[in-house]
């Protein structure tokens, strides 16, 4: 019987880390009115984010942050570096490793998915969904951490937060990744490379904003809601915007395309 219920309760947490996630990439593929993407080809882009983009993610941060730890020695010459160590460190790793490494290996999912992508729009959809498939994973482990933590209500809140925030930003961030490829290669207009920087952008802005709850920790409560409050706001214009774009470039079937 126990087993039976730890069973259960293992499948509800995996649900709730993964739904949010699933139902943003079942929108966003859905926002195409003509020649929707596959399921199959949506899905694979999706696990890759989910398993492959997250291990890269984990192994190439570990990298960094170790180069960036033995290489810190100097902050002792300055008073100043030396007694904000801690928060300079969180901003390191949020504004600068996370999103120059995360936006790099989600965007593989994009490339995974090449063949499909004979339309503009195509690249924003399998770069979303490599994009929330990353943050399903991630959300589980955060979530876990919580329960394990704070119990069920810290991983109800975090739970909540993380479905309307790093959720939306991560699907929205590699989105934009995605539209600079399929711009290039379709229109032969902007780059892969441009679309990347542009992601990287945005996913360090919205780890800044979440990250001022952490530098200033114990400081006034306002500190830690308005953050909050603006880096959700910010990840909703996010993914309104991609289906904006998706919207823009939408256009009926053209004779001699291939239905899907």
């Amino acid at each position: 019987m126990i087993f039976v219920s730890s069973l259960i309760f293992l499948i509800i947490i995996i649900v709730v880390a993964f739904a949010p996630s699933l139902a943003y990439m079942a929108i966003v593929r859905n926002t195409e009115r003509y020649e929707r993407e596959p399921w199959r080809a949506v899905l694979k882009s999706f696990l890759w984010g989910a398993t492959f983009g997250v291990i890269l993610a984990f192994i190439f941060e570990l990298i960094a942050t170790t180069l960036y730890a033995q290489n810190t020695g100097f902050f002792r010459q300055y008073e100043i570096l030396a007694e904000h160590k801690n928060s300079i460190d969180v901003i390191i790793l949020a504004a600068v490793i996370a999103p120059f490494v995360e936006e790099a290996t989600k965007a593989l999912g994009i490339i995974i998915s090449n063949r499909y992508i004979d339309e503009i729009e195509d690249g924003i959809v399998y770069g979303a969904s490599s994009g929330f498939g990353f943050a399903a994973t991630e959300n589980l482990l955060y979530e876990v951490v919580a329960l394990i933590k704070g119990g069920v209500a810290a991983w109800i809140a975090v739970s909540i937060i993380r479905s309307i925030s790093s959720a939306l930003l991560h699907g929205s961030a590699t989105a934009i990744t995605g539209f600079g490829y399929s711009s290039s290669k379709i229109a032969g207009k902007g780059s892969m490379k441009k679309g990347y920087l542009t992601a990287v952008g945005m996913h360090s802005s919205f780890n800044i904003l979440a990250s001022i709850p952490i530098i200033f920790s114990g400081e006034e409560p306002a500190l830690y809601l308005i953050p909050l409050a603006l880096a959700i706001i910010f990840a909703a214009s996010a993914f309104t915007y991609i289906r904006k774009k998706i919207r823009l470039y939408d256009r009926p079937l053209r004779r001699g395309r291939r239905m899907r």
